[in-house]
C-alpha cells in the first residue's frame, strides 16, 4: 500500500522535471541491503521473511525510481508477484509453527521426513523469492533488472544482484536447516508422516502455489497489463482528463 501511494504521488503530483530519481535509486539500494542483511541476521523464520519484505520494497523503488515506462510497468508486475510469494512463504512458516510448534529455524529440522507436503509447499515461492527461473519471480526481477540495464543504472542493477544472491543463500540456509537438518529441540507434533496440518490451511497455501505458478505462465499478458498501467502512470494526461473533464482547471 505504501509504494503504491508513492507511486501515485511521485508520478502524478510532480512534473518530470522535479523528480528526484537518483534519491529513489539510493533509497531502493539501501532498503533492499538492510532487508536481506536483516532477514540473514534472524533466527525466526516469520522474523526472515519480514526482513525479506523490506528487501523487496527496495526493489520496488528501484523500478519507480527509473522513471520510466519499463521501471514502473516492472513495479506493477513485481507487486502482483511479490503479494502472492510472500502470502504463500507466511502460509508455510504457519504450517511450521504448528507442526512443531515453533519456526525458530535453530529449533526445528527435517520438515522434508516429517511433513514433506510443506517441503513442497515451501520450495516454489522460496525459489520465486530468490528469483530463479523459471519462477515468477525471475519474470519480475528481470524486467527491474532489464529496466535499469535500459536507464544505465548500473550501480542498483549491482546492488539488486547482489542482494537476490544474498536472498538465494538465505533460503538455502532455511531450506538446508529447517527442511533437511536436524531439530535441537522441538519434535513434530502427532500427525503423522506427511499431514502438513488443517485440511483449510493446506489447501490455501496449495492455492497460492498454484497462482504463483500460473503468474509465470501467463506472464506475457499480465505484463502487457502492467505496461498499459505504467505508460499511464508516467504520462497521467489521459487519467487526469478522465478525473477532471476537459477545460483549464
Amino acid at each position: 500500500v505504501g509504494v503504491y501511494a508513492i507511486i501515485r504521488t511521485q508520478t502524478l503530483m510532480f512534473p518530470p522535471e522535479s523528480q528526484q530519481g537518483t534519491v529513489l535509486l539510493v533509497i531502493g539500494g539501501l532498503t533492499m541491503l538492510v532487508g536481506v542483511l536483516g532477514a540473514l541476521a534472524q533466527d525466526d523464520l516469520k522474523r526472515v521473511l519480514s526482513f525479506h519484505i523490506v528487501g523487496q520494497i527496495g526493489y520496488m523503488i528501484f523500478g519507480l525510481g527509473l522513471f520510466t515506462v519499463a521501471g514502473v510497468s516492472a513495479v506493477v508486475f513485481y507487486i502482483v508477484q511479490t503479494i502472492l510469494v510472500k502470502t504463500n512463504l507466511f502460509l508455510v512458516a504457519g504450517l511450521i509453527d504448528r507442526h512443531f510448534g515453533t519456526s525458530r529455524i535453530s529449533r526445528v529440522g527435517g520438515v522434508v521426513r516429517s511433513a514433506p507436503i510443506i517441503a513442497a509447499l515451501f520450495a516454489v515461492p522460496a525459489l520465486s523469492l530468490a528469483g530463479l527461473p523459471p519462477s515468477s519471480g525471475f519474470a519480475g526481477k528481470f524486467a527491474l533488472l532489464d529496466a535499469g540495464a535500459d536507464s544505465s543504472q548500473w550501480m542498483i542493477v549491482t546492488v539488486a544482484l547482489l542482494v537476490s544472491l544474498l536472498t538465494l543463500f538465505s533460503m538455502t540456509k532455511i531450506w538446508a536447516g529447517v527442511f533437511w537438518g536436524e531439530a535441537e529441540s522441538a519434535t513434530p507434533r502427532d500427525e503423522g508422516v506427511t499431514n502438513a496440518g488443517p485440511s483449510l490451511m493446506v489447501l490455501a497455501t496449495g492455492l497460492t502455489v498454484v497462482l504463483s505458478i500460473a503468474y509465470v505462465v501467463f506472464a506475457g499478458p499480465i505484463y502487457e497489463l502492467a505496461e498499459r498501467a505504467g505508460n499511464d502512470l508516467v504520462h497521467p494526461a489521459a487519467y487526469i482528463e478522465a478525473v477532471l473533464g476537459g477545460g483549464d482547471r
